[in-house]
Protein backbone atom coordinates (compact mmCIF):
# COMPACT_ATOMS: atom_id res chain seq x y z
CA UNK A 1 0.00 0.00 0.00
CA UNK A 2 1.28 3.04 -0.69
CA UNK A 3 0.18 7.01 -0.22
CA UNK A 4 -0.81 7.67 -4.29
CA UNK A 5 -1.62 11.30 -4.30
CA UNK A 6 1.36 13.33 -5.45
CA UNK A 7 1.93 15.14 -1.65
CA UNK A 8 5.29 16.31 -0.58
CA UNK A 9 5.02 13.83 2.28
CA UNK A 10 4.73 10.66 1.25
CA UNK A 11 5.04 7.08 3.04
CA UNK A 12 4.95 3.38 1.73
CA UNK A 13 3.80 0.83 4.00
CA UNK A 14 4.33 -2.99 3.94
CA UNK A 15 4.25 -6.46 5.63
CA UNK A 16 7.66 -7.77 7.37
CA UNK A 17 8.15 -11.11 7.46
CA UNK A 18 5.65 -13.83 7.80
CA UNK A 19 4.35 -12.73 10.85
CA UNK A 20 0.48 -11.42 10.66
CA UNK A 21 0.20 -7.62 12.09
CA UNK A 22 4.61 -6.97 11.67
CA UNK A 23 4.69 -3.70 9.14
CA UNK A 24 7.33 -1.47 7.75
CA UNK A 25 6.17 2.52 7.85
CA UNK A 26 8.58 4.34 5.22
CA UNK A 27 8.84 7.80 5.66
CA UNK A 28 9.81 10.13 2.63
CA UNK A 29 9.65 13.72 1.56
CA UNK A 30 8.54 16.85 3.57
CA UNK A 31 6.35 16.23 6.64
CA UNK A 32 5.11 19.86 7.61
CA UNK A 33 2.05 21.60 8.80
CA UNK A 34 1.69 22.45 4.50
CA UNK A 35 2.27 19.40 3.39
CA UNK A 36 0.07 16.71 5.63
CA UNK A 37 -3.51 18.05 4.52
CA UNK A 38 -5.26 15.05 4.51
CA UNK A 39 -2.40 12.37 4.88
CA UNK A 40 -3.80 11.45 8.51
CA UNK A 41 -7.35 9.57 7.26
CA UNK A 42 -5.36 7.18 4.96
CA UNK A 43 -2.58 6.76 6.73
CA UNK A 44 -5.03 5.57 9.67
CA UNK A 45 -6.88 3.20 7.92
CA UNK A 46 -3.69 1.49 5.86
CA UNK A 47 -2.36 1.15 9.76
CA UNK A 48 -5.54 -0.19 11.07
CA UNK A 49 -3.87 -3.65 9.87
CA UNK A 50 -1.12 -3.78 11.68
CA UNK A 51 -0.54 -4.31 15.20
CA UNK A 52 3.78 -3.99 15.53
CA UNK A 53 5.02 -0.97 13.21
CA UNK A 54 8.65 -0.35 12.39
CA UNK A 55 9.25 3.35 11.14
CA UNK A 56 11.99 3.52 8.36
CA UNK A 57 12.55 7.61 8.34
CA UNK A 58 15.80 6.97 6.16
CA UNK A 59 14.47 9.08 3.14
CA UNK A 60 12.27 11.53 5.68
CA UNK A 61 13.49 15.04 4.86
CA UNK A 62 11.52 17.83 6.90
CA UNK A 63 9.60 17.18 9.79
CA UNK A 64 7.76 19.27 12.54
CA UNK A 65 5.40 19.14 15.72
CA UNK A 66 2.80 18.84 13.22
CA UNK A 67 4.01 15.94 11.36
CA UNK A 68 5.37 14.61 14.72
CA UNK A 69 1.45 15.00 16.06
CA UNK A 70 -0.28 13.05 13.43
CA UNK A 71 2.40 10.40 13.64
CA UNK A 72 2.39 10.11 17.49
CA UNK A 73 -1.47 10.29 16.93
CA UNK A 74 -1.76 7.47 14.63
CA UNK A 75 0.87 5.06 15.37
CA UNK A 76 -0.07 5.66 19.47
CA UNK A 77 2.05 2.62 21.32
CA UNK A 78 2.46 0.12 18.12
CA UNK A 79 6.20 1.11 17.45
CA UNK A 80 8.55 -1.56 17.23
CA UNK A 81 11.68 -0.66 18.60
CA UNK A 82 13.16 2.96 18.73
CA UNK A 83 11.44 5.76 16.57
CA UNK A 84 14.04 7.80 15.27
CA UNK A 85 16.80 6.18 16.53
CA UNK A 86 19.78 8.33 15.97
CA UNK A 87 18.21 11.57 14.63
CA UNK A 88 17.89 13.61 17.79
CA UNK A 89 16.31 16.86 15.97
CA UNK A 90 12.81 13.91 14.73
CA UNK A 91 13.21 12.69 18.06
CA UNK A 92 13.30 15.62 20.22
CA UNK A 93 9.85 16.74 18.40
CA UNK A 94 8.12 13.34 18.47
CA UNK A 95 8.79 12.92 22.31
CA UNK A 96 7.82 16.75 22.60
CA UNK A 97 4.02 15.75 21.35
CA UNK A 98 4.01 11.51 22.14
CA UNK A 99 2.07 10.86 25.69
CA UNK A 100 -0.49 13.33 25.00
CA UNK A 101 -4.36 13.07 24.23
CA UNK A 102 -4.38 13.34 20.47
CA UNK A 103 -7.09 12.85 18.31
CA UNK A 104 -6.35 12.53 14.21
CA UNK A 105 -9.45 13.55 13.21
CA UNK A 106 -9.92 16.98 15.12
CA UNK A 107 -6.01 17.67 14.59
CA UNK A 108 -6.77 17.75 10.67
CA UNK A 109 -10.40 18.56 10.57
CA UNK A 110 -9.33 22.11 8.69
CA UNK A 111 -7.00 20.50 6.14
CA UNK A 112 -10.10 17.48 5.43
CA UNK A 113 -12.01 20.74 4.98
CA UNK A 114 -9.57 22.42 3.08
CA UNK A 115 -9.57 19.84 0.35
CA UNK A 116 -12.83 19.05 0.50
CA UNK A 117 -13.72 22.74 -0.32
CA UNK A 118 -11.45 22.64 -3.72
CA UNK A 119 -15.05 23.65 -5.98
CA UNK A 120 -15.72 27.71 -5.59
CA UNK A 121 -19.53 26.40 -5.06
CA UNK A 122 -18.89 23.99 -2.13
CA UNK A 123 -16.54 26.35 -0.48
CA UNK A 124 -19.23 28.60 -0.79
CA UNK A 125 -21.93 26.87 0.71
CA UNK A 126 -19.50 25.45 3.13
CA UNK A 127 -18.76 29.04 4.44
CA UNK A 128 -22.67 30.09 4.39
CA UNK A 129 -23.18 26.73 6.66
CA UNK A 130 -20.55 27.61 9.24
CA UNK A 131 -21.69 31.06 9.48
CA UNK A 132 -25.38 29.97 9.94
CA UNK A 133 -24.61 27.54 12.49
CA UNK A 134 -22.11 30.00 14.26
CA UNK A 135 -24.95 32.36 14.34
CA UNK A 136 -27.80 29.72 15.42
CA UNK A 137 -24.88 28.93 18.46
CA UNK A 138 -24.07 33.09 19.21
CA UNK A 139 -28.61 33.39 19.08
CA UNK A 140 -29.68 30.46 20.85
CA UNK A 141 -26.55 31.72 23.50
CA UNK A 142 -28.29 34.91 23.97
CA UNK A 143 -31.92 33.61 24.20
CA UNK A 144 -30.56 31.20 27.61
CA UNK A 145 -28.43 34.66 28.77
CA UNK A 146 -32.09 36.31 28.02
CA UNK A 147 -33.57 33.24 30.04
CA UNK A 148 -31.26 33.48 32.79
CA UNK A 149 -31.57 37.59 33.49
CA UNK A 150 -35.98 37.39 33.51
CA UNK A 151 -35.25 34.50 35.93
CA UNK A 152 -33.23 36.44 38.16
CA UNK A 153 -35.23 39.43 37.53
CA UNK A 154 -38.49 38.15 38.77
CA UNK A 155 -36.88 36.84 41.98
CA UNK A 156 -35.24 40.37 42.76
CA UNK A 157 -39.23 41.54 42.27
CA UNK A 158 -40.32 39.11 44.53
CA UNK A 159 -37.61 40.05 46.68
CA UNK A 160 -36.65 43.40 46.74
CA UNK A 161 -34.15 43.06 49.45
CA UNK A 162 -31.65 41.42 46.67
CA UNK A 163 -31.64 44.50 44.20
CA UNK A 164 -28.33 46.01 44.97
CA UNK A 165 -28.76 49.55 45.21
CA UNK A 166 -25.13 51.01 45.55
CA UNK A 167 -24.31 49.63 41.95
CA UNK A 168 -27.44 50.43 40.63
CA UNK A 169 -27.34 53.63 41.36
CA UNK A 170 -23.35 54.19 40.50
CA UNK A 171 -24.50 52.48 36.77
CA UNK A 172 -27.17 55.24 36.60
CA UNK A 173 -24.40 58.19 36.70
CA UNK A 174 -22.07 56.24 34.79
CA UNK A 175 -24.64 55.28 31.81
CA UNK A 176 -27.41 58.09 32.10
CA UNK A 177 -26.75 61.40 33.53
CA UNK A 178 -22.95 61.11 32.35
CA UNK A 179 -24.30 60.34 29.00
CA UNK A 180 -26.51 63.82 28.54
CA UNK A 181 -23.40 65.84 27.16
CA UNK A 182 -23.02 63.93 24.03
CA UNK A 183 -26.51 63.02 23.56
CA UNK A 184 -27.41 66.62 23.74
CA UNK A 185 -24.55 67.77 21.64
CA UNK A 186 -25.49 65.02 18.81
CA UNK A 187 -29.36 65.92 19.12
CA UNK A 188 -29.04 69.53 18.72
CA UNK A 189 -26.55 69.04 15.50
CA UNK A 190 -29.47 66.72 13.92
CA UNK A 191 -32.33 68.54 14.71
CA UNK A 192 -30.12 71.24 13.15
CA UNK A 193 -29.53 69.31 9.81
CA UNK A 194 -33.03 68.53 9.38
CA UNK A 195 -34.27 71.93 9.98
CA UNK A 196 -32.28 73.12 7.55
CA UNK A 197 -33.20 70.39 4.63
CA UNK A 198 -36.64 70.54 5.12
CA UNK A 199 -36.92 74.38 4.90
CA UNK A 200 -34.60 74.20 1.76
CA UNK A 201 -36.70 71.36 -0.02
CA UNK A 202 -40.44 72.78 1.43
CA UNK A 203 -39.84 76.19 0.27
CA UNK A 204 -39.58 74.97 -3.61
CA UNK A 205 -43.27 74.28 -2.92
CA UNK A 206 -43.76 77.27 -0.63
CA UNK A 207 -44.47 75.11 2.03
CA UNK A 208 -41.60 76.06 4.16
CA UNK A 209 -44.04 76.56 7.22
CA UNK A 210 -44.03 72.68 7.61
CA UNK A 211 -40.81 72.66 8.62
CA UNK A 212 -41.73 73.01 11.87
CA UNK A 213 -43.67 70.20 12.38
CA UNK A 214 -41.16 68.26 10.53
CA UNK A 215 -38.87 69.18 13.04
CA UNK A 216 -40.84 68.38 15.45
CA UNK A 217 -42.68 64.79 14.64
CA UNK A 218 -38.96 63.58 13.63
CA UNK A 219 -37.33 64.70 16.74
CA UNK A 220 -40.15 63.10 19.28
CA UNK A 221 -41.26 60.25 17.30
CA UNK A 222 -38.16 58.89 15.29
CA UNK A 223 -34.43 60.69 15.85
CA UNK A 224 -34.87 62.17 19.79
CA UNK A 225 -35.00 58.25 20.69
CA UNK A 226 -33.00 56.43 17.87
CA UNK A 227 -29.57 58.66 17.78
CA UNK A 228 -30.01 58.62 22.03
CA UNK A 229 -30.32 54.68 21.63
CA UNK A 230 -27.42 54.64 19.07
CA UNK A 231 -24.72 56.79 21.57
CA UNK A 232 -25.72 54.77 24.24
CA UNK A 233 -25.12 51.69 22.53
CA UNK A 234 -21.56 53.10 21.89
CA UNK A 235 -21.11 54.00 25.72
CA UNK A 236 -22.75 51.09 27.50
CA UNK A 237 -22.79 47.88 25.77
CA UNK A 238 -18.63 48.38 25.41
CA UNK A 239 -18.44 49.50 29.18
CA UNK A 240 -20.13 47.26 29.85
CA UNK A 241 -19.03 44.30 27.83
CA UNK A 242 -15.02 45.22 28.76
CA UNK A 243 -15.90 45.26 32.53
CA UNK A 244 -17.42 42.17 32.63
CA UNK A 245 -15.13 40.67 30.35
CA UNK A 246 -12.15 42.00 32.45
CA UNK A 247 -13.88 40.55 35.19
CA UNK A 248 -14.50 37.34 33.38
CA UNK A 249 -10.80 37.10 32.71
CA UNK A 250 -9.43 37.73 36.05
CA UNK A 251 -11.59 35.10 37.28
CA UNK A 252 -13.16 37.62 39.43
CA UNK A 253 -17.00 35.82 38.16
CA UNK A 254 -15.85 32.47 38.91
CA UNK A 255 -14.63 33.72 42.56
CA UNK A 256 -18.00 35.37 43.05
CA UNK A 257 -19.79 32.04 42.08
CA UNK A 258 -17.37 30.20 45.04
CA UNK A 259 -18.44 33.06 47.38
CA UNK A 260 -22.29 32.41 46.51
CA UNK A 261 -22.63 35.86 45.08
CA UNK A 262 -24.62 35.15 41.72
CA UNK A 263 -22.81 37.43 38.79
CA UNK A 264 -26.46 37.86 37.31
CA UNK A 265 -27.73 39.46 40.66
CA UNK A 266 -24.47 41.45 41.00
CA UNK A 267 -23.61 42.44 37.57
CA UNK A 268 -26.23 41.87 35.33
CA UNK A 269 -29.51 43.25 36.75
CA UNK A 270 -28.30 46.40 38.11
CA UNK A 271 -26.62 47.57 34.63
CA UNK A 272 -29.94 46.33 33.11
CA UNK A 273 -32.53 48.23 35.50
CA UNK A 274 -30.25 51.44 35.90
CA UNK A 275 -30.23 51.90 32.19
CA UNK A 276 -33.76 50.99 31.62
CA UNK A 277 -34.65 53.68 34.29
CA UNK A 278 -32.46 56.15 32.81
CA UNK A 279 -32.92 56.23 29.19
CA UNK A 280 -36.66 57.79 29.05
CA UNK A 281 -34.64 61.29 30.77
CA UNK A 282 -32.00 60.98 28.11
CA UNK A 283 -34.20 60.23 25.59
CA UNK A 284 -36.73 63.34 26.68
CA UNK A 285 -33.40 65.66 27.00
CA UNK A 286 -32.03 64.79 23.52
CA UNK A 287 -35.12 65.32 21.61
CA UNK A 288 -35.90 68.71 23.27
CA UNK A 289 -32.54 69.77 22.53
CA UNK A 290 -32.94 67.97 18.90
CA UNK A 291 -36.01 70.26 18.90
CA UNK A 292 -34.34 73.58 20.15
CA UNK A 293 -31.84 72.68 17.37
CA UNK A 294 -34.06 72.63 14.44
CA UNK A 295 -35.91 75.30 15.93
CA UNK A 296 -33.03 77.95 16.04
CA UNK A 297 -32.05 77.07 12.38
CA UNK A 298 -35.87 77.76 11.43
CA UNK A 299 -35.85 80.93 13.10
CA UNK A 300 -32.66 82.56 11.74
CA UNK A 301 -33.12 80.96 8.42
CA UNK A 302 -37.09 81.27 7.91
CA UNK A 303 -37.02 84.47 9.77
CA UNK A 304 -40.66 82.00 11.78
CA UNK A 305 -40.13 83.91 15.81
CA UNK A 306 -40.47 81.42 19.13
CA UNK A 307 -44.46 82.29 19.43
CA UNK A 308 -45.40 81.26 15.71
CA UNK A 309 -43.05 77.67 16.17
CA UNK A 310 -44.12 77.11 19.59
CA UNK A 311 -47.54 77.82 18.47
CA UNK A 312 -47.43 75.33 15.35
CA UNK A 313 -45.43 72.79 17.22
CA UNK A 314 -48.26 72.75 20.08
CA UNK A 315 -51.44 72.62 17.26
CA UNK A 316 -49.88 70.15 14.72
CA UNK A 317 -47.78 68.04 16.42
CA UNK A 318 -49.81 65.58 18.56
CA UNK A 319 -48.29 64.69 21.58
CA UNK A 320 -48.87 61.21 20.64
CA UNK A 321 -45.69 61.29 18.79
CA UNK A 322 -43.55 61.62 21.98
CA UNK A 323 -45.46 58.83 23.64
CA UNK A 324 -44.37 56.54 20.40
CA UNK A 325 -41.17 57.59 20.71
CA UNK A 326 -40.38 56.94 24.47
CA UNK A 327 -42.44 53.69 24.34
CA UNK A 328 -39.36 52.22 22.82
CA UNK A 329 -36.90 52.91 25.03
CA UNK A 330 -37.34 51.11 27.61
CA UNK A 331 -36.39 48.18 24.59
CA UNK A 332 -33.83 49.72 23.62
CA UNK A 333 -32.21 50.13 27.19
CA UNK A 334 -33.00 46.37 27.83
CA UNK A 335 -31.62 45.59 24.10
CA UNK A 336 -28.24 47.19 25.23
CA UNK A 337 -27.92 46.10 28.42
CA UNK A 338 -28.27 42.30 27.60
CA UNK A 339 -26.07 42.19 24.88
CA UNK A 340 -23.15 44.22 26.19
CA UNK A 341 -23.32 41.67 29.56
CA UNK A 342 -23.76 38.94 27.44
CA UNK A 343 -20.69 39.50 25.43
CA UNK A 344 -18.52 40.36 28.36
CA UNK A 345 -19.81 37.13 30.04
CA UNK A 346 -18.62 35.00 27.07
CA UNK A 347 -14.82 36.75 26.71
CA UNK A 348 -12.25 34.07 27.18
CA UNK A 349 -9.03 34.23 29.33
CA UNK A 350 -7.07 36.29 26.70
CA UNK A 351 -7.11 40.51 25.49
CA UNK A 352 -7.95 39.23 21.61
CA UNK A 353 -11.25 37.72 22.82
CA UNK A 354 -11.81 41.02 25.09
CA UNK A 355 -11.44 43.02 22.04
CA UNK A 356 -13.74 41.51 19.92
CA UNK A 357 -16.52 40.57 22.25
CA UNK A 358 -16.56 44.53 22.62
CA UNK A 359 -16.89 44.99 19.20
CA UNK A 360 -19.11 42.82 18.70
CA UNK A 361 -21.24 44.14 21.49
CA UNK A 362 -21.67 47.50 19.75
CA UNK A 363 -22.25 46.01 16.68
CA UNK A 364 -24.84 43.45 17.59
CA UNK A 365 -26.50 46.55 20.18
CA UNK A 366 -26.74 49.21 17.45
CA UNK A 367 -28.64 46.34 15.09
CA UNK A 368 -31.33 45.00 17.63
CA UNK A 369 -31.89 49.04 17.94
CA UNK A 370 -32.60 49.60 14.47
CA UNK A 371 -34.73 46.06 14.54
CA UNK A 372 -36.58 47.34 17.07
CA UNK A 373 -36.94 50.56 15.72
CA UNK A 374 -38.49 48.88 12.29
CA UNK A 375 -40.97 46.78 14.53
CA UNK A 376 -42.95 49.35 16.42
CA UNK A 377 -42.80 51.70 13.32
CA UNK A 378 -44.72 49.00 11.50
CA UNK A 379 -46.68 48.37 15.08
CA UNK A 380 -47.30 52.11 15.47
CA UNK A 381 -47.99 53.50 12.27
CA UNK A 382 -51.10 54.15 12.55
CA UNK A 383 -50.99 56.57 15.52
CA UNK A 384 -51.86 59.29 16.08
CA UNK A 385 -55.00 58.38 14.42
CA UNK A 386 -56.01 60.40 11.29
Amino acid sequence: MANKRNDKAKYRIEPVGAQDGYGRLTLSGDWRIGNIGGIAPRLKGDLKAFSSIEVDFGALEQLDTAGAYLLSAVIGDRVRGEIFAGQDNFRGLYDLVSGRDLTVDEFHEDHVRREESENPIIRGLAKLGAGVAVNLAIFTALLSFIGRTVVTLIATIFNPLKLRLTPLVSLMQRAGLEAIPIVVASNLFIGAVIAFLGAMQLSQFGAQVFSIELVGIAELRELGPLITAVLLAGRSASSFAAEIGAMKMNQEIDAMRVMGIDPYEALVLPRLIGLVLMIPLITFVGSMAGMIGGFGIIWTTLDYGPPMILQRTLDYVDISHFFVGMVKTPFYAAAIAIIGCHMGMTVTEDVISLGRQVTRAVVQAIFAIFVIDAVFAILLQGIPAQ
